[in-house]
């Protein structure tokens, strides 16, 4: 039992120190998606929790595609972008449903568009 114990810490040692951490732009994006989408939707502050892991977890996991790539094109980019955004649509659809993930989706677009104008 000990045993098993002990090879389960270290696997989930090995995996936490693989892990990058996520950069200060990386988290500053998530925080913009899920505040703007808990405001718009009114979500408790777990539900916001939830939305802004699925978000880091989107961008982190796009940067990391794009930046494995050094000569990547700007229609792989885009394929990656898409490939998150159905990856974290899929993820919020099962904690709140179809409609409300792709609503969820759609105001992290706007946000990012406001974002950007400044």
């Amino acid at each position: 039992m000990k045993n098993l114990i002990t090879c389960l810490c270290l696997t989930a040692f090995a995996f936490v120190a693989q892990a990058q951490e996520p950069t200060k732009y990386q988290k500053g994006r998530a925080t913009l998606f899920s505040t703007y989408i808990a405001d718009k939707m009114d979500l408790n502050e777990d539900q916001e929790k939830l939305v802004y892991n699925v978000m880091l977890e989107r961008v982190v996991k796009a940067n990391a595609k794009i930046k494995a790539n050094k000569d990547i094109s700007k229609e792989d980019k885009q394929a990656i972008y898409k490939a998150e955004f159905s990856n974290a649509q899929n993820k919020l659809a099962a904690e709140f449903g179809e409609k409300q993930a792709r609503k969820m989706m759609l105001l992290s677009n706007e946000a990012r568009k406001n974002a950007d104008k400044q």
